[in-house]
């Protein structure tokens, strides 16, 4: 007979399989129309995602043993493993495909190798009646374990770095464009893998099956938390777009910061605290590129591009835009929603969609975002 805690084991343990089942079967079957069409566009980690969640049918077998000490170890054993490197998996498989890196993936490829056979050479071990881990082989099997979390962990920490680094360069102090990155989603959604890592290398170090049941049961609200945040696609170019030639799929990649040289002729002139006359100066020039000849339409214009359109230092024009035009996100949409404003009187037979991306929008959803978030 098993004792409540054991029942309360295998039930919590139950519940995290049957809804890791549910979230890979809906993340397979359902994707938002017309967005299906290209779901590896709007959706770029959704096979990695179904097969890291079906990965947890390995621990079915634990559910019937739970008096097992064996079983107990295994399921330790994988939460260490699985979960920093599932999480990794899911987070270079979306914000590498979006940001157009692939340095990742050849690491990460070679790196399901040792967590398969680990993790199979352990069920085999837990399933063969009258058999224990133990000994020599124990100390070998969770030395090398041990080895092997502390790399998924660091694959883990590379990715939430790369993410980071992500959100920086794409601030509305740099870029314009919130089609560029999904800032917004990458700030929503980030916390949940890193409570994922924690929740799971914090139960797995207590050990007891009550600190397993808790576990897995807050890896089970926060699988439900991430699929609902991930349901809708995250990216916003227009289908009709894609679907026209106008743009590959994929094509709405990083833009990586200019490596050329800051002005140094100019730096060595001007005082680090810029005179008002200087100021004046540079917001003129600003407007005159921007404004008069329209440097906003330019759906990815970028701090460092519009530096080396003005000629002048990146950092002071950062500093004026901040200081007189209200920072460079706020100042070029604005522009671009006042284009819009005029060309839906100077074209009323225009699209909408005709009109925003004229206007320097990626897509009429970012001009939605953009006129909510400003106007």
């Amino acid at each position: 007979m098993y004792s409540l805690q054991e029942m309360l084991f295998c039930a919590a343990l139950a519940v995290y399989i049957a809804v890791s089942m549910v979230v890979a079967a809906i993340r397979w079957g359902h994707k938002c129309q017309p967005y299906a069409r290209h779901a590896d566009y709007y959706y770029p980690a959704w096979k990695a995602l179904v097969a890291c969640y079906l990965s947890n049918l390995l621990l079915c077998p634990i559910i019937f043993m739970p008096q097992d000490t064996d079983a107990v170890l295994y399921l330790r054993m994988m939460l260490i493993l699985a979960s920093p490197f599932l999480c990794a998996v899911v987070l270079f498989s979306y914000f590498g495909k979006v940001l157009n890196v692939s340095w990742w993936r050849n690491p990460i490829h070679a790196l399901i190798i040792p967590f398969v056979l680990m993790a199979m050479t352990a069920l085999v071990l837990t399933l063969i009646p009258d058999t224990q881990i133990k000994g020599t082989f124990c100390l070998w099997f969770f030395s090398i374990s041990g080895i092997l979390a502390l790399v998924y962990l660091s694959c883990f920490l590379m990715a939430m770095r790369m993410i980071a680094s992500a959100m920086r360069r794409f601030s509305e102090e740099n870029y314009s464009n919130p089609d560029d990155f999904p800032r917004q989603f990458a700030k929503g959604i980030i916390w949940i893998p890193i409570l994922h890592v924690t929740v799971s290398w914090t139960t797995t170090f207590i050990g007891t099956p009550g600190s397993l049941s808790i576990g897995v049961l807050i890896l089970s609200f926060l699988s439900v938390t991430f699929l609902i945040g991930a349901l809708a696609p995250h990216r916003t170019m227009d289908v009709g777009r894609l679907e026209s030639g106008e743009l590959q799929l994929g094509a709405v990649t990083d833009i990586p910061e200019p490596s050329l040289p800051e002005q140094e002729t100019e730096s060595e002139f001007e005082e680090e605290t810029l005179s008002q006359e200087r100021k004046d100066e540079i917001a003129a020039i600003i407007r005159l590129h921007v404004e008069e000849e329209q440097a906003y339409l330019d759906s990815h214009l970028t701090l460092s591009s519009l530096s080396r359109l003005c000629g002048v230092n990146r950092t002071y024009l950062s500093q004026v835009i901040s200081e007189r035009m209200g920072g460079f996100y706020n100042y070029v949409n604005r522009c671009r929603l006042a284009h819009v404003a005029r060309l839906k009187v100077q074209q009323p037979d225009a699209s909408i969609e005709e009109i925003v991306t004229a206007s320097g929008f990626g897509s009429r959803q970012s001009y939605y975002n953009v006129r909510r978030q400003l106007e």
